[in-house]
């Protein structure tokens, strides 16, 4: 089985894209930071975006085990959906 790897890049219209790095054309997260917002953070967009993503994935990780605690809650009472 072959490693997928992901990366966080600067778009050259200043968003930034995390992608798979074997198909850069096509972003699996796109985050545009307004012109506002960068003036205050310029040099911190990438580390900014990074926690963005890491805080999402670390969501999701947390609602798929609690689906799966409740499916196991809903067995071992005798339930079924």
């Amino acid at each position: 089985m072959s490693e997928t790897r992901i990366e966080l890049v600067q778009l050259a219209n200043g968003d930034i894209a995390l992608r798979h790095s074997d198909n850069p054309d096509q972003p699996l997260v796109t985050i545009n930071i307004s012109d506002q917002v960068q003036d205050l953070m310029p040099m911190d967009r990438l580390d900014i975006a990074q926690s963005m993503v890491e805080a999402g994935i670390e969501r999701y990780r947390d609602i798929q085990i609690e689906r799966v605690e409740q499916q196991e809650l809903a067995v071992a009472s005798g339930m079924l959906h």
